[in-house]
């Protein structure tokens, strides 16, 4: 059960499957190579960490996001960021810490990296756990923030540049000015997703 659960995960973050695509449980089993009762059981649980959506409470499909969903999705972010490093002290010693953070250089994986490695970093547990997330949560996005806005990248390196030297008061306000402009380009993330997506008329089946 577990082992498909995580394997449907991994699929749904990498992007396998287009916005508002329908994913049924019948059909991942065989390309899971499982039986449909531990897909339904992933798939609720996917659905209850906002992974995934209930449609209509006649089954489940990937998210397709709008502009008002991506801007709230932004300011949690950004607050429960902001909240985690508050006295903050530096701490290279951390499982994929500074050391590894400063080998990523693909925007997606370098934010994913960074945030989680904020995460970490947290001694509250329920603190992390949400942080985390909102990250898997906007693993399907990032790569049309990078498309919509040629300054993401620049924002990455100096937001992990303020980690790396443990500049906390400054990453800070790096963060919260990033997920404001991620907010003010949620309109034209948005458009990237639908264009995704097909009409929600005739709903991909997986």
């Amino acid at each position: 059960m577990e082992r498909v659960y995580l394997d449907l995960k991994a699929r749904i973050l990498s992007g396998a499957y287009p916005p508002g695509t329908r994913l049924e449980a019948a059909q991942l089993a065989k390309s899971l190579a499982a039986s449909a009762t531990p897909v339904r059981d992933a798939l609720y649980r996917l659905s209850g960490e906002r992974i995934i959506e209930s449609w209509h409470q006649e089954g489940f499909r990937q998210p397709l996001l709008n502009e008002a969903d991506l801007v709230e999705l932004y300011w949690w972010t950004g607050a429960l960021l902001s909240l985690a490093l508050k006295g903050r002290t530096p701490r290279p010693d951390l499982p994929g810490g500074l050391i590894s953070l400063a080998n990523h250089q693909a925007y997606p994986e370098g934010l994913d990296g960074l945030f989680r490695t904020i995460a970490i970093g947290s001694s509250n547990g329920e603190l992390r756990a949400s942080i985390i997330n909102c990250v898997e949560r906007s693993m399907t996005i990032r790569t049309l923030e990078a498309r919509v806005d040629g300054s993401a990248n620049d924002a990455l390196t100096a937001m992990a540049d303020d980690y790396r030297f443990g500049r906390w008061s400054a990453l800070r306000s790096k963060i919260t000015r990033f997920h404001r402009r991620r907010a003010a380009y949620a309109g034209r993330v948005a458009a990237e997703i639908r264009r995704r997506s097909e009409p929600l008329d005739n709903i991909r089946r997986i």
